[in-house]
């Protein structure tokens, strides 16, 4: 009676068996297959952790461009939580330049009078070491559509599609980051 209750049971057992082992073996195999989370703030696992931003060259006619610009890319980067910005003795440094705006009419009205510009500003970006070597350099252009219809309005409208496009521009440069080291 023992000897059929076995061979039974084997029957049952051994289909299950091959099933088992496989998915035993990846449970053991694939945790350690060489991914772990980053430990380290920065890039180049931690190397960079921690960087100064200085204000960005305004080469355009436009004033107050490159505070603005400036404070959107500090805000970004420090809420990336990638870096320690500007902290004393850090590991590199990001120069930043804005080489350009371009700002074109996009639509009239009925009477030809411009309701809407297109503005376009390049800015140049490049991550330095702390020793002055180059690291990578960058090339970034935006654009946004401001309303030019009431013009009291103008300049504060002009002002805040900057804002907005240096904020678009600061997320685009800290995603590379994030990508690219």
């Amino acid at each position: 009676m023992l000897k059929g209750w076995g061979i039974e049971v084997r029957k049952k057992i051994y289909p299950l068996l091959l099933p088992c082992t496989v998915i035993l073996s990846m449970l053991l195999i694939l945790p350690s297959c060489g991914y772990q989370l980053v430990r380290e703030k920065g890039i180049f696992g931690g190397e960079i952790s921690s960087i100064s931003i200085g204000m960005f060259k305004n080469m355009t006619f436009d004033p107050h461009v490159s505070m603005y610009v400036t404070d959107a890319f500090t805000k970004e980067i420090v809420s990336s939580g990638l870096f320690k910005i500007n902290q004393g003795g850090g590991d590199g440094y990001i120069e930043g330049s804005i080489r350009s705006i371009r700002i074109a009419p996009t639509s009239m009205n009925a009477l030809g009078v411009i309701v809407e510009k297109n503005m376009t500003v390049v800015v140049d970006l490049a991550l330095y070491r702390s020793n002055g070597n180059l690291i990578k350099r960058w090339a970034m252009t935006e654009m946004e559509v401001y309303r030019t219809d009431d013009v009291n309005a103008e300049d504060y409208n002009k002002r805040d599609a900057i804002s907005r496009l240096s904020a678009r521009m600061a997320r685009k440069f800290v995603s590379i980051l994030l990508i690219d080291y």
